[in-house]
């Protein structure tokens, strides 16, 4: 229709100018095959290497569903895949994700075996619903990290959810699987079959459901069609980002009818991008380091990998490290403590003249006067150095419910360095902290020399610019910390990269923080004097 052909022109005029800035993707190393068979003969088998982001999900070595490599660490599938029975009353417990397999009842493809991994956690969607396949989707977390290689590679993930309107309109997608063929058996070779989206009404007299959720029909006219132990399959087309075709991963395999010949629903992955950004990208987050020389150690606390489990944005609830300074009454700005006497805020609203006081703790409330304020000797705005600390009249005894920031210790330059370079990485996603519901929510940089232009307002290099991908408002107040989880031995905590400077109340909202790290060598002549 002439309203599809304008929706591809569209995407694809997007995705061939798209940079790094506006392309955003799960996984920068995904969707590009290394293809032992340059030409798929018939259109049948997938040949070894084409799909190399395939999965093989078992249970007890039986076969149960497919999925698909989606980063180094998760796999996507369908969220009935994981139930055991109709009502899906019982969900499989011991999972296991056969990758770099073509020849299903092969050991091996030439030189290129395949490996298993052990699932270490499942994450269904929250509103998923057996009885009309609502919010078929899930997340298997995997025990140890995909090296990739030839034969195993991640399939893209789109993370732009505003295309949605446009990836609606496309028409021809290409699903893969181990499925029963048209002679009742299932394949031993990978197949892959080109279907076609249908109007979704066509769908709804069939199945007696009305999908009005993020699902779509699809299939062929001449009775092609996914089928049983397809499930949780993608379906994918190819993309242009940077002149380079990816697959990109538009739907899973969710339910057909029961001879499989025709059309199924498929869950749409545009339509859950949420949902998978808000597990894969928390856990992407997390640094591993050996060896930490810190400020103060006492931030690292007793939270362990185990008893620490964070499913979701609300999950992260403790942050024993986040002040709330006083004028009389009034909160007038957020902050971090950082060390036993020394809290770390923004200067714009802090006065050298006026008593202030920190408030400390999370249930267990504890109030600390301010025996001294410090602002960045060369503050003047917002466009540079809005940052202050706030010098304790009494040390704060740490609990469980109150204890430090972590911050690289102030006499070594290589771990300040470390942390640096963390902070300066692009591809970085940290965790914003405010207020309300919820209390936080990962964010990402965006390009600096373009945020706020439009209002006039250079952004500094000592200042980060971060961007929410979700739509949820986060109140993030003056003086808010801009976080990274951090891993050390087993235990857990938080360090610190920034503070709320300004921003907008809005959902998608660019907000600007002070670099906290750009500081160190002053924040260490302040702690000293």
């Amino acid at each position: 229709s002439l309203e599809m052909c304008r929706a591809w022109v569209v995407l694809f005029a997007w995705m061939l100018t798209a940079g790094r800035g506006s392309a955003r993707l799960l996984d920068e190393d995904c969707g590009v095959p290394m293809q032992l068979i340059p030409k798929i003969v018939g259109g049948v088998d997938a040949g070894e290497l084409k799909n190399p982001w395939m999965a093989l999900i078992k249970t007890n070595d039986e076969f149960i569903c497919g999925g698909s490599v989606i980063t180094n660490k998760f796999v996507l599938t369908a969220a009935h895949c994981m139930c055991t029975d109709e009502e899906c009353i019982v969900k499989y417990t011991q999972l296991t994700v056969t990758l770099g397999v073509y020849h299903l009842l092969a050991t091996g493809e030439h030189n290129h075996p395949h490996e298993i991994y052990n699932v270490e956690r499942v994450y269904i969607h929250d509103s998923f619903a057996i009885q009309n396949y609502r919010n078929d989707i899930a997340l298997l977390r995997l025990q140890k990290s995909i090296v990739y290689k030839p034969q195993i590679k991640p399939l893209c993930i789109l993370l732009n959810d505003q295309l949605k309107p446009q990836t609606d309109l496309i028409q021809e997608f290409t699903a893969i699987g181990w499925g029963v063929t048209g002679n009742g058996k299932m394949s031993n070779n990978l197949q892959m079959v080109k279907i076609y989206r249908i109007d979704r009404k066509m769908c709804e007299a069939a199945f007696w459901y009305t999908f009005d959720y993020p699902m779509f029909c699809a299939g062929t006219a001449v009775g092609r069609d996914t089928c049983k132990r397809d499930s949780g399959g993608p379906l994918y087309i190819h993309m242009l980002f940077d002149g380079i075709k990816r697959a990109t991963q538009l739907g899973i395999v969710s339910t057909g009818t029961e001879d499989c010949r025709g059309f199924g629903m498929y869950t749409d992955v545009m339509g859950h991008i949420d949902f998978i950004e808000r597990i894969v990208l928390d856990a992407d987050i997390e640094v591993v380091l050996p060896y930490i020389d810190l400020l103060d150690a006492g931030c690292l606390g007793n939270d362990t990998l185990n008893s620490w489990d964070r499913s979701g944005p609300d999950a992260i609830r403790s942050f024993e490290w986040l002040a709330e300074v006083y004028k009389d009454s009034f909160i007038i700005s957020n902050g971090a403590l950082i060390s036993k006497t020394f809290v770390v805020t923004t200067a714009q609203l802090i006065s050298e003249s006026t008593a202030l006081k920190v408030q400390l703790g999370q249930g267990d409330v504890h109030t600390y006067a301010v025996a001294s304020v410090h602002k960045h000797p060369k503050f003047v705005s917002l466009a540079q150095n809005d940052i202050a600390l706030l010098k304790l009249g009494e040390e704060v005894q740490y609990t469980e419910s109150i204890r430090p920031i972590c911050l690289p210790s102030l006499s070594n330059k290589a771990e300040q360095q470390k942390f640096q370079r963390r902070a300066a990485d692009p591809a970085l996603n940290l965790i914003a902290v405010g207020w309300g519901t919820p209390t936080n929510v990962v964010v990402r940089r965006t390009n600096a020399s373009k945020c706020y232009r439009e209002d006039h307002q250079d952004i500094g290099e000592q200042q980060l610019c971060m961007e929410s991908p979700s739509p949820h408002l986060l109140r993030v107040g003056i003086g808010s910390p801009l976080v990274n989880p951090l891993t050390h031995g087993n235990r857990r905590a938080f360090s610190l990269v920034g503070l709320a400077s300004f921003g907008r109340l809005e959902p998608f909202a660019s907000n600007v923080y002070t670099n906290v790290l750009e500081y160190l060598d002053w924040i260490g002549e302040m702690v000293k004097a």
